[in-house]
């Protein structure tokens, strides 16, 4: 007989949630109370109820939009219902919606008006509504006055721009925002649409992205007033600008209407539980039918965006760009798999084969069309989760090229290897399959061999970034080397500095192992010299000095080339040039140049034993060069940084692509490990650029790698200046991400030791900290065997202990308390320091006091501290027992038993006068003790 699962009835998940809810259980209660919430006959009442105490869950988590969600439900129910007002009211406050929360405070008024509990959230909230009131009033008469002079026949076109930066500059604030939507401004904002001038467009469109931002009630009402198709329009024209802000206006509409922005904090949320040890579900990203309707007309005409011919070329680079951002199945609108459905794959391929010089070319692009085409294939292809949609996309691809190659056209078969150019920059696997057509080889090499430069250009990139890859360097590339060194030595430019970078790749074959030279001696240098020479002259265009940075990116290497790169000063100041001026394709070479120099790539750990072994073997042995040793590296980090390289890489920084970020944070920390040149990185915007890296948009070794440069900046420098506003609180999640078992002692020891210091600046900090789960992995490392370690921890736990939230984990059934002051008798002299610091401040609490006689020999303990010889120790120690002492009488009793008064006494009456402070301390324990008529007073 097969065994029946009793299924629990509500009341006994109520009753389990609620007892799992005291208990402090909140993940298991939450699950518990989200089973109830399944029941199907369920009753409207006590679904309310559920809803209610769920919230109190997530208000314990400090979910805030979750709260807000459930106590919805429940009042949707029972309207009025006071705790559901008061959790939300909460919520509300927490977020930052104090008007929201104070209806919900004057709702549970009317309701309940002997309520206490929402009696201090009133009185804080009053003035803040107040002001808010005056200020709108102000700001509605500055939007009317705006909107006045827009429209005023007598203005200038100067003035009227003036006027419409200012309604951008008002929309900004929610106050600005609100009057706009409240005065017929949007009508208005219609009105400067349909004005045949692009600035004017531009500037309405840029007021529609700040109302917009974040605000789905707003967004919904700018869809319906403007209407999508009007505003899709104007990424269609010429004009740079105006494609940008409204590209922008689009990402504020889909991330406001979708909430993606929720969204992707459940998901910081989960992965913050994750890592304190709590399990929870991973959070979905659902549409309503509302959003699946807006979401899906976007995608849709960015699609037939990609191949209509009326579309500007920088239209097609915004529409290209919202589709990279928003692709994602996990961190967006999951529109990768709708590709599939659609002739998207087409467009992208479309646009990655177009060649502006032929009359077939029905598209206009820019240079960096189709570096975006390359980056939206490989992206989608990436995030494709099954074979079959692979195989799917592969067959798209495939079909493509087909057509090209099957045309009777020649110019479709240049078009077909151009656009395998692009593939082998995006999915490389894809690109390799399509290079393995029978008859491509023979075309690439064909076109390379003919006369018409167009043609050599093509067949020599394509060529080249088939090599992307090491393991394919000495396939293709080598049958090419006879064609590439012809057209080095014999064409045009824009094909020599082509041909150049492939022969770089050869010469990069072995890599930095300076046994293995796969070129003869002295060609890696020559073709290092050939590059610097085409990225040192500025009559070269933006172009060739890019290909020229591209070289470099493979040769540098080589120690040889790096030595002669950093030595040539043009050339670096070229190259920190170059950066700010060429297109995206130039910044991961850059970057890579970047890492070379500073031998920041990825070097993997052999252990020293394998090499014997390997030798015994006679295997080959990767060989470091002489001039890649450390004071070499050195020496080239100081030189890369006093010639600015920081600059350039906080240019670098604004690209989207996380392989290229991730280059960049190792050069940071490579610049931040010499404490001299710490102040460059602040001086030169480096600091803003590095919490912008160690948290969005960079693979996990980047995001470590900038979390470590931060660490690295936090603890020599003053964190206030540094990191100036808001803009400190948000160091500290990448500091406490670097503490964990995975990072080495290191990164773990300088985490400990920036936190230090912010814990040290003010309280709002500490709570950061304790917001962001910070006081486990401190505590962890406080029991370390690494004697820096547990010395670094225990110091930044004293500063942290100037928190009451933090005392009070002390004051529980724990062993926390124990440990402090078994630490203040340890041998380690900085320990016992920082352990005695951390009593002196808790031993105000007379819980703690009382927690600290339960401590076997503290008496011992606390007397090795008022004698020790170090001063500060010997005053904290005075400290701790002047708090002991005030507790009670019977409390001052047991502390002055044994020796402990003679000490005192002793100390009282010393007359070293640099222990003046301690004779105090000590004087005032004694006359405690007076006080308690335990000794005499002094005659």
């Amino acid at each position: 007989m097969p065994t029946i699962t009793e299924v629990p009835d509500f009341n006994t998940l109520k009753e389990d949630g609620n007892k799992l809810f005291k208990e402090g259980r909140i993940s298991e209660a939450l699950d518990v109370y989200t089973k109830a919430l399944g029941i199907v006959d369920i009753k409207d009442g006590d679904k309310a109820v559920i809803f209610k105490n769920r919230a109190a869950c997530h208000l314990k988590t400090e979910d805030y939009q979750s709260v807000i969600d459930d106590c919805t439900s429940s009042l949707e129910i029972i309207p009025n219902d006071p705790k559901a007002l008061y959790r939300r009211c909460q919520a509300y406050e927490n977020l930052g919606k104090v008007e929201d929360a104070y209806k919900d405070a004057a709702a549970i008024i009317k309701v309940d008006p002997q309520n206490t509990a929402v009696q201090p959230i009133l009185k804080r909230l009053n003035p803040i509504i107040q002001e808010k009131v005056k200020q709108q009033n102000s700001t509605s008469a500055k939007v009317s006055q705006m909107f006045e002079l827009v429209f005023d026949p007598k203005t200038d076109k100067e003035q009227r721009l003036q006027a419409c930066n200012n309604l951008i500059v008002l929309a900004r604030d929610e106050a600005g925002a609100k009057s706009i939507c409240e005065t017929s401004g949007l009508e208005k904002l219609l009105q400067l649409l349909q004005e045949k001038d692009a600035e004017i467009n531009q500037a309405a469109i840029r007021t529609l992205s700040c109302l917009t931002a974040e605000n789905q009630e707003r967004s919904y009402l700018v869809v319906e007033k403007i209407g999508l198709p009007r505003m899709m329009t104007f990424m269609t024209v010429k004009h740079e600008g105006l494609c940008t802000s409204t590209a922008l206006l689009l990402q504020n509409l889909i991330t406001a209407i979708s909430g993606m922005s929720e969204y992707r904090k459940k998901v910081q949320h989960y992965h913050d539980e994750r890592k304190s040890g709590n399990p929870c579900r991973y959070p979905k990203f659902e549409l309503n039918e509302r959003q699946t309707e807006f979401v899906d007309n976007v995608f849709k005409g960015l699609v037939k965006m990609l191949q209509s011919n009326k579309v500007s070329g920088y239209g097609r680079d915004s529409a290209m760009e919202l589709i990279i951002k928003n692709m994602l199945r996990n961190d967006g609108v999951q529109w990768s798999r709708k590709f599939l459905d659609t002739d998207g794959i087409e467009g992208l391929l479309t646009i990655a084969s177009a060649i502006p010089q032929h009359e077939t070319c029905t598209i206009e692009i820019t240079e960096n069309s189709k570096y975006h085409a390359s980056v939206a294939l490989a992206k989608i292809y990436d995030d494709l989760l099954s074979d079959k949609e692979r195989d799917l996309f592969r067959e798209q691809c495939s079909a493509f090229f087909k057509d090209l190659f099957g045309d009777s056209l020649f110019e479709s078969k240049v078009e077909a290897i151009k656009c395998i150019s692009s593939l082998l920059q995006g999915p490389y696997e894809v690109g390799n399959i399509i290079l393995g057509f029978d008859g491509v080889t023979q075309i690439m090499l064909a076109l390379a061999n003919s006369e018409n430069p167009m043609h050599q250009q093509v067949a020599v990139e394509a060529i080249v970034h088939s090599a992307s890859k090491k393991d394919k360097c000495a396939g293709l590339l080598n049958d090419a080397v006879p064609v590439l060194k012809k057209l080095y030595q014999e064409s045009i430019d824009a094909v020599k500095v082509r041909a150049l970078v492939g022969l770089c790749k050869l010469g990069s074959f072995g890599g930095s192992d300076a046994s293995h030279r796969p070129m003869q001696d002295g060609s890696t240098l020559a073709l290092a010299k050939a590059c610097r020479k085409f990225l040192n002259d500025p009559n070269k265009s933006v172009d060739l000095r890019r290909w020229g940075t591209e070289g470099l990116a493979y040769l540098t290497l080589d120690a040889e080339v790096k030595e002669e790169l950093i030595n040539d000063s043009g050339a670096l100041r070229s190259l920190i040039d170059v950066v700010a001026k060429a297109d995206k394709n130039i910044l991961y070479p850059a970057a890579s140049v970047f890492v070379n120099l500073t031998n920041s790539y990825e070097k993997p750990d052999i252990m020293p034993e394998m090499i014997e072994l390997a030798k015994y073997s006679k295997q080959h042995v990767p060989e470091d060069h002489e001039k890649d040793k450390p004071e070499h590296v050195k020496e080239r980090v100081h030189k890369l940084a006093k010639a600015g390289v920081v600059t350039a890489l906080v240019a670098i920084a604004t690209t989207d692509s996380p392989n290229t970020r991730e280059q960049i944070s190792r050069v940071f920390s490579a610049i931040t490990t010499e404490e001299d040149l710490r102040g460059i990185v602040v001086q030169q915007g480096g600091a803003k650029t590095l919490v912008d890296l160690s948290t969005k948009n960079n693979t996990d070794a980047g995001k470590i790698f900038a979390s470590w440069s931060l660490a690295r900046i936090t603890i020599t420098a003053n964190p206030e200046t540094t990191f100036p506003g808001q803009r400190i609180y948000e160091v500290v999640r990448p500091l406490i991400s670097l503490l964990h078992i995975d990072r080495t002692a290191l990164q773990n020891f300088e985490a400990l030791l920036a936190l230090t210091n912010l814990a040290s600046l003010n309280d709002s900090l500490r709570k950061k900290i304790l917001a962001e789960k910070g006081l486990s992995s401190i505590e962890h490392y406080m029991t370390e065997d690494h004697e820096m370690l547990k010395r670094a921890a225990t110091e930044c736990m004293c500063n942290m202990v100037m928190n009451e939230e933090v005392v009070k984990t002390f004051e529980g059934d724990n062993d926390r308390l124990k440990l402090m002051v078994l630490y203040c008798g340890e041998e380690d002299e900085l320990v016992v320091r920082a352990a005695t610091g951390a009593l002196a401040m808790m031993t105000h609490n007379e819980k703690i006091c009382k927690k600290v006689l339960e401590v076997n020999q503290w008496q011992e303990i606390l007397l090795s501290t008022v004698v020790s010889e170090n001063m500060e120790i010997q005053h904290r120690g005075c400290f701790v027992l002047k708090n002991l002492l005030s507790v009670d009488k019977e409390t001052a009793e047991k502390v002055i038993e044994g020796q402990m008064l003679e000490v005192l006494m002793a100390l009282s009456i010393q007359e070293d006068p640099k222990k003046e402070v301690v004779k105090k301390c000590a004087a005032t324990c004694l006359e405690i003790c007076v006080e308690h008529g335990l000794i005499k007073p002094k005659e």
